[in-house]
């Protein structure tokens, strides 16, 4: 289910390779017999074949220092078997030590190898990214890219759609950049929504707003991105995290609206009777009572997460429309100050959201196929328990 229902946590590396192999090996056909043979696969996500054949994954659960906020682990599953996963394999903790040792033991690197510092690179940031989304993935690209190209298979999403998501969290972005310099002549959210249009004596000033508008979009600490956190009372040294934080939530508000219409359709079919087995005349009551048991907790989790996402929302967009509308900044502040915890825990109840409505649409055809059997609904509600970081464990039914 986790691998049918979405990239948000789960990113399954193993077929842009295989794909990048088949073109190689293409290319080499179709070359010049006279030119030299190139070893190799250009353009895969890592240098080490071995790790573009593994499947990452998001853990979530509690974080370690507060029961109520969201921590998230990242590990990578090596399949035994690369044309049936389900025959199991060996999964390790992202961290690149634990990695090596498993893949020592496989025979899969030399003794005294290393990763090459390109590898690091990119094992650090699927590690440090809240979820696998393309956007997300495609906005860390110059850091993937610090050393060699990356092929654009790895990071699924079109120029049209880049643009299309870009559209609303560079409207807030210019909106906010506006308001931290109201003293300039400039509207900076005006220039964007008019597409950079200015007269010539504003040429100067619409260049330099308009790059601290780019530098907050690629999250980067520059001059003008670091006077903006300076301006909220926020620690310099932490401009590029909070920014890139903010952009993030900016993008989850987005994606959490998209999937508002299929999130609703699900949220009723988890409240009816439709999410009972039809078979539920020939069980037994202790059958039933584990049943409704499995349902229940999935029915509080999922309540839960969606809580999560709505109150870090909720208080985002009150806390920005003081700024903009009451000039009063202190709510938004404090938003920017807690935004890289927010960010984490917005992104992945999101994620978590989103895996299991696409796992029931797929299940139900956007429900419109009724679940007859409980040995169907059982594994779905168990996926549900484990997605939200949980185990499945056996509690009486009060």
């Amino acid at each position: 289910m986790l691998l049918g229902s979405g990239r948000f946590l789960c990113f399954d590396v193993r077929q842009p390779f295989q794909d990048l192999k088949v073109k190689a090996a293409a290319d080499r056909d179709q070359a010049d017999t006279n030119a030299p043979e190139q070893s190799g696969v250009p353009g895969t996500l890592f240098d080490l074949s071995t790790l573009n054949l593994g499947i990452f994954f998001k853990e979530v659960g509690a974080a370690q220092d507060d029961d109520d906020d969201v921590g998230v682990t990242t590990r990578i599953f090596f399949p035994y078997n690369d044309e049936d996963i389900l025959e199991g394999g060996e999964s390790t903790s992202a961290d690149p030590k634990e990695i090596f040792e498993i893949l020592s033991k496989r025979g899969a690197v030399k003794p005294g190898e290393q990763f090459t510092p390109h590898d690091q690179k990119v094992l650090e940031v699927l590690s440090t990214l809240p979820t696998f989304d393309p956007f997300l993935l495609l906005s860390r690209r110059r850091e993937l890219e610090s050393d060699r190209s990356v092929n654009g298979a790895y990071f699924e999403i079109s120029e049209a759609d880049w643009a299309r998501i870009r559209k609303p969290v560079m409207s807030r972005i210019s909106m906010l950049v506006s308001k931290a310099n109201q003293g300039s002549a400039v509207d900076v959210y005006q220039q964007y929504v008019n597409g950079g249009q200015q007269s010539g004596e504003d040429e100067a000033a619409r260049m330099m707003t308009s790059a601290v508008v780019d530098s907050i979009w690629r999250g980067e600490a520059t001059q003008g991105a670091r006077q903006l956190i300076r301006s909220f009372r926020l620690e310099e040294a932490e401009t590029a995290q909070i920014l890139f934080a903010w952009k993030g939530i900016n993008y989850y508000e987005y994606q959490y609206q998209s999937y508002e219409v299929k999130l609703r359709s699900f949220y009723r079919w988890l409240g009816s009777t439709d999410s009972m087995p039809k078979d539920a005349t020939g069980m037994e009551s202790s059958a039933i009572d584990r049943f409704t048991y499995r349902r229940d907790k999935a029915r509080k989790l999922i309540r839960a997460t969606h809580a999560k996402i709505t109150s870090i929302l909720i208080e985002y967009n009150q806390a920005f429309d003081a700024l903009i509308d009451e000039d009063s900044p202190g709510r938004f502040q404090e938003f920017l100050r807690t935004a890289p915890q927010s960010f984490i825990t917005v992104g992945l109840s999101i994620g978590v959201l989103a895996h299991t409505a696409n796992a029931w649409a797929e299940l139900t055809s956007d429900g419109r196929k009724p679940l007859q059997k409980a040995s169907v609904l059982e594994p779905f509600y168990d996926f549900i328990i484990a997605v939200n970081g949980q185990d499945y464990s056996m509690e009486r039914a009060s």
